[in-house]
């Protein structure tokens, strides 16, 4: 069987071991890259450059392409993941299976933090945190001001993002002696975030909020015949994260996998502030930390997902523990 991931996180070196864990020869893995030396090619049986610069409309046409020309039979994919779930119908044409949520309608409201936070909150949740979208450095300037009312701190990223690529703290202590010996990490002065704001054209618009100063969770998850597998990974800082069963984080995920039709493998992100959990994100694919989950839990989400995706039920139980410390685990460098 071949199987194609196409343009990926590193992590997916981890991905792809996990589904050939423990039958090393029956799968065939294609990998794809902008990058020729992406360090998951040395997890691949075969590998293909991606075009670099190409439209969705366009993309679509390769992907239906090179299914056809490498004999695909399951596709993995991430990049312009939505629009491939738009047309998984010709995927399906060509006798391809997407291991991907194929649910359009939702993939399109996550996509897009604003809509994600509008929907669950008329679908009656209330972890939502209080956010504000603006188009101009006017409205930016208004919606701070708003904001810092209610918290020390507030942050901003654009309502379109993928990796917090984008998302920055606005703290004014790093233009301040204490500075020195700190590394900024994602902080930046008001002075400077004007600045660049007041260079950019809005095209994606901006979503400011309160910075949650609590930890960040990072839930993989996937529905199954057997129930919904949760397991909330508690980033507690350094090179560690944390595998805890909290019933609090779990009851939230099942009530949101409840509301929305993910029946891929999904990450579901939210941040405690104050002792309130906060919904951040949902990312309907499978998360760039997802092997630490697995590799702490014993429960393989890839493999069972494909399984699962072929039509073979694989049976599962959570661990018998309440939490467990997971250290990151390292891609190898490609030379």
């Amino acid at each position: 069987m071949r199987i194609w991931f196409n343009h990926w996180f590193s992590t997916a070196y981890h991905l792809i071991n996990l589904i050939r864990s423990n039958e090393p020869k029956r799968f065939e893995l294609i990998g794809t890259n902008k990058n020729a030396y992406a360090v998951y090619r040395q997890v691949c049986d075969e590998w293909y450059i991606e075009p670099e610069n190409i439209s969705a409309d366009g993309y679509i046409d390769f992907c239906i392409d090179f299914c056809r020309k490498h004999s695909i039979d399951v596709f993995v994919p991430r990049r312009f993941l939505t629009e491939i779930a738009k047309n998984a119908h010709r995927f399906y044409a060509v006798g391809v299976k997407l291991f991907a949520n194929t649910n359009a309608d939702i993939m399109t409201i996550l996509d897009d933090k604003i809509q994600t936070y509008t929907f669950f909150t008329h679908n009656g949740f209330h972890c939502i945190p209080p956010v504000r979208v603006v188009e101009s450095l006017d409205e930016f300037d208004a919606a701070y001001e708003e904001l810092r009312s209610q918290a020390d701190r507030i942050c901003y990223k654009l309502i379109k993002d993928e990796g917090a690529r984008s998302f920055r703290v606005i703290d004014d202590r790093v233009n301040t002696l204490s500075g020195l010996l700190e590394r900024p990490g994602s902080k930046i002065s008001l002075s400077s975030a004007r600045k660049i704001l007041g260079e950019y054209d809005f095209s994606i618009p901006v979503l400011l909020m309160p910075y949650l100063s609590g930890v960040e969770i990072s839930a993989d998850c996937l529905k199954t015949k057997q129930g919904n597998i949760i397991i909330p990974r508690f980033k507690t800082g350094g090179r560690y994260s944390e595998i805890r069963f909290e019933k609090s984080v779990m009851n939230e995920c099942e009530k949101i996998l409840r509301t929305v039709d993910l029946n891929m493998p999904a990450n579901i992100q939210f941040r405690m502030h104050n002792d309130q959990l906060y919904l951040l994100e949902i990312n309907p694919r499978m998360s760039g930390g997802l092997q630490l989950s697995c590799l702490a839990s014993g429960i393989n989400i890839p493999k069972m997902a494909l399984y699962q995706l072929l039509g073979q039920g694989i049976e599962w139980r959570y661990p018998n523990f309440e939490s467990r410390r997971v250290s990151y685990i390292e891609t190898p460098i490609c030379c």
